[in-house]
Parts: structure tokens; sequence; C-alpha cells
């Protein structure tokens, strides 16, 4: 997540944070919040969470089915509370969608007749 900060200027208080500029540089942006910190702080918090929903749904664009499930497992799964037999029936799933057409296709260009047809390919294995 991205890291932020508040500070006070004059009787209102700031929130700042980095954000990533056109060309792929982080560049700190400052946004005025109210005259509570602990307002602003929330502020803050809700700013970045958006920051993080964008920028993660912008790069998807660009994201291939592998690579969603490579995340899943590094973020969501290995680090979950599965026990290892499940967690390597899972990594071995995905293993197996990554071999397939499938799991070179871009995110935003899945569509169900994509799934359909790698499920009906994969039947009993």
């Amino acid at each position: 997540m991205a890291k932020g900060s508040v500070r006070k200027k004059g009787k209102k208080w700031y929130y700042r944070f980095y954000v990533e500029d056109a060309s792929g540089n982080r560049v700190q942006k400052e946004f005025p919040g109210t005259e509570s910190k602990s307002e602003t702080e929330s502020l803050l918090r809700k700013a970045m969470e958006d920051y993080e929903t964008k920028m993660f749904l912008a790069q998807a664009k660009n994201i291939t089915l592998g690579d969603m499930l490579d995340m899943w497992v590094e973020e969501e799964l290995k680090p979950g509370s599965l026990s290892d037999g499940t967690v390597t029936a899972y990594i071995n799933t995905v293993s197996r969608i990554k071999k397939h057409p499938i799991g070179k296709r871009k995110l935003k260009t899945v569509t169900s007749d994509h799934l359909q047809s790698y499920h009906q390919g994969h039947r009993g294995s």
C-alpha cells in the first residue's frame, strides 16, 4: 500500500501520499483535509485505498489470467490458513491453467466461452 502522512499548516491539516505519474515515476500529492487531525487521517486512509483500487484496475487491463493466478497464490493462498495438501492441490490446478492458452489471455479478454472451453477440455483431469 502507498505510504502517506498528515501535516498541519495554519489551522488546517493536509494529507499526502505518493502516486505514480503517467511516466511511472512516484510523485507526492498533497490534499487539504480538515481542522481535525483524526478526520484528516481518515481521509488519507480512504484516499490511499481508492488510489490502490484504481491503480490495480488500471494495471489489470494488461494482466493475464496466469499473472492473476500467480498473484492470488502468493498474496492470498500461501499466507492463508489452508492445509499444505490443499495449497499444493490449488497450486497444481493453477499450473495446469497456466499451461493452457487461457492462462496467457489478458483478463479483460477472457469470456465465458473461453472458460467453458477450458472446463470442457479438462473435465476429469
